[in-house]
């Protein structure tokens, strides 16, 4: 789309706005303040992390561990969509509730009818993924929705009317390029990662005015020529070296400072080819916000050759430390290690296993030391394996347990390694992972304040895919595989309560209230729908259920 075109639909929507919905004194812009202030505003869920912090804790407790017993579906939203999993944290502000599915759909629906009220079907050729269409989310600013597609288009549209105000091309889809997270608006910029780790990309986070869709800033997530730690790729590995960013980002207003989680160097399995540390893929990154300039990094595995990406989201939380209480960036990685950082300066603080890890001890800065048998894989089998211990699923945090509320998959897998150069653009992993017969999924409570366990529920099915909800009612809730949707007691893990979604579930659940009435939803569908053996079994088309006591 032209520039012209993008400014007259933008005059287009103004007018259509002013025409039709002038003086609306109820309608409830999403501004800074609002931003800033989600986590206190219970009528509404307009993160994807539900608050900067990415918590996901809804503090209300109309729903708690005596009345959970009743509740009930509310409505449920058939998407007609099917192809790949329903992934969504669904967002809901001023009567609309956003939801996006496979194969690049966004639907707007009334959030206490499930009545659709507008809906836009991107139309786009064949992409290269790894991992299936899926899409997380959107992001929201003022009168505007935020959307990001498979081929790698950042957009806007007026969130009333549906009216797209801007169209954006983040990458080209033909470099194996493409957006399947939720963007996060930070002041009056929306930013966006890209995927593509598994076939030669160059990651990077980009900025761009919400107004017009115009490119703030990049920061590249391999460090180039002009960068002083280019030294830690192979000559010019770095050029394909990887390093997504599919998962959304935190932003931390006292600091100012957005907090982003990279992914994989590439090839993923051989690290000869790229000898190195291989900064900054599985990192943490801290970046000024007006400028994306590194402030600090903090790399949770070096030289990569496990898939052990750390696109976790980055929580922002304070909590007690060594009898200090500590601003912290918390992250949980795919290596198995929550990480402990200090949110000014990235200083390490500590790191506490949180699922079964084999292959590496830390040194006292918190780097992982590759233990001797697993220099050269092949004949070991490595835990956490290639889908790591905790994936893209979100985790929460209570502040009322000092808990976080991992979704988990304890599965090993072997990674042997093919010598010889990959091949960008296409899906080279540099050699072949091979299972474990079978993993198992959780729901691990790692205390924050002991860097411990402190307990774990089996999950049904292979691995747990669906992220979880923390809830001021004293509950977790999160997925399965088996179709059900689950309300364990947040501190001994207990199943209270389950419903029978019909597919297999693969999102997070969310919370909002309205009218005095608390709800939780969820999205289920899934490309393998009831797959207790994690094999697929068919597909399911996607659907969003909301449920109230």
């Amino acid at each position: 789309m032209s520039r012209m075109q993008s400014l007259q639909k933008s005059l287009c929507a103004a007018l259509l706005g002013g025409l039709f919905f002038a003086g609306a004194a109820s309608a409830q812009n999403v501004t800074t303040e609002v931003l800033e202030d989600a986590q206190n505003l219970s009528d509404r869920w307009v993160h994807y992390g539900r608050n900067y912090g990415a918590w996901r804790y809804m503090p209300d407790d109309q729903i708690n561990r005596e009345t959970v017993k009743d509740l009930r579906p509310v409505w449920i939203k058939q998407t007609g969509v099917t192809g790949g999993a329903f992934e969504v944290t669904a967002l809901v502000n001023d009567g609309r509730m956003y939801l996006t599915t496979a194969n690049s759909h966004l639907i707007v629906v009334d959030p206490l009818t499930g009545a659709e009220l507008w809906r836009y079907d991107h139309d786009f050729a064949d992409v290269d993924l790894c991992c299936g269409p899926h899409n997380r989310g959107v992001a929201l600013y003022e009168d505007m929705v935020f959307y990001g597609t498979l081929d790698a288009h950042l957009m806007a549209f007026d969130a009333a009317t549906g009216t797209q105000l801007w169209d954006t091309e983040v990458g080209d889809n033909r470099e194996s390029l493409s957006i399947t997270g939720a963007p996060l608006v930070v002041k009056d910029m929306v930013l966006i990662g890209v995927g593509g780790g598994e076939f030669g990309i160059r990651g990077f986070i980009d900025a761009y005015d919400v107004h017009t869709g115009e490119l703030r800033w990049r920061f590249w997530t391999t460090a180039g020529e002009d960068d002083p730690n280019n030294d830690t790729w192979l000559g010019d590995s770095w050029k394909t070296g990887g390093g997504p960013t599919w998962v959304t980002g935190t932003y931390d207003p006292e600091t100012d400072l957005i907090f982003w989680g990279t992914g994989n160097p590439w090839p993923d399995v051989n690290a000869n080819i790229r000898a190195g540390d291989n900064l900054y893929t599985n990192s943490v990154v801290a970046l000024q916000a007006d400028t994306g300039k590194l402030e600090w990094y903090f790399q949770t595995s070096p030289r990569d050759e496990f898939d052990h990406d750390s696109t976790s989201e980055p929580m922002i939380i304070e909590e007690m430390w060594e009898g200090e209480m500590r601003k912290m960036v918390i992250q949980v990685s795919r290596n198995g290690h929550v990480y402990g950082l200090d949110r000014f300066s990235g200083e390490f603080l500590y790191a506490g296993e949180y699922t079964r890890v084999n292959w590496a001890d830390r040194d006292e800065r918190g780097k992982p030391v590759l233990k001797e048998a697993f220099k050269e894989p092949k004949n070991e089998m490595v835990f956490p394996g290639l889908y790591g211990g905790k994936n893209w699923p979100p985790a929460s945090y209570s502040p009322d347990t000092h808990m976080l509320y991992i979704p988990t998959t304890e599965w090993g897998a072997r990674f042997i390694r093919r010598e010889g150069e990959g091949r960008a653009g296409t899906m080279d992993l540099g050699g072949m992972v091979q299972f474990d017969k079978s993993g198992t999924g959780w729901v691990v409570a790692f205390n924050l304040l002991t860097g411990e366990v402190d307990w774990q529920k089996e999950m049904p099915g292979n691995f747990a895919w669906a992220g979880t909800l923390a809830t001021g009612g004293g509950l977790v809730f999160s997925g399965a595989p088996d179709g059900y949707l689950y309300a364990l007691n947040d501190e001994t893990g207990e199943v209270l309560w389950k419903f029978q979604t019909g597919s297999g579930l693969y999102a997070p659940p969310t919370s909002f209230t309205i009218d005095g009435k608390q709800y939780i939803g969820i999205a289920s569908g899934t490309r393998d729908p009831v797959s207790r053996a994690g094999v697929a079994s068919g597909i399911s088309p996607g659907n969003y259920i909301l449920f109230s006591l």
